[in-house]
């Protein structure tokens, strides 16, 4: 009898976010502090793709950045190359995302 294929499901949108690493953020302000403070640029393991490598037959996503595509650097480590249009329209969906819910959070607990 032949072996029948394993399909695997995952959203996604169940890629982690770049600060906590996880796919719901447990506290959205912190991270949106912290993704606001620090410069950002693609992750050196995926080149910002998100997507594990084809090696990795065990994780859809990047295991350095969650799939985020993106890693923290040190200020002196980003060079204006790395941090290309694609990289700067993902911090921005992320920091837009954190906004609404943090900005969400303050109007159900007022």
């Amino acid at each position: 009898m032949p072996a029948s294929a394993v399909v695997l499901r995952r959203s996604v949108s169940g890629r982690a976010c770049p600060v906590c690493a996880e796919s719901r953020c447990a506290d959205p302000a912190e991270c949106l502090g912290y993704l606001t403070s620090r410069p950002w640029a693609d992750c050196s393991e995926c080149a910002g793709s998100g997507w594990a490598g084809e090696d990795d037959c065990l994780s859809l996503f990047c295991r350095a950045c969650g799939g985020s595509g993106m890693e923290e650097h040190t200020a002196r480590s980003v060079v204006h190359a790395t941090v290309n249009a694609r990289t700067r329209a993902r911090l921005h969906a992320y920091t837009e995302r954190l906004t609404v819910k943090v900005s969400g959070a303050v109007v159900v607990a007022a």
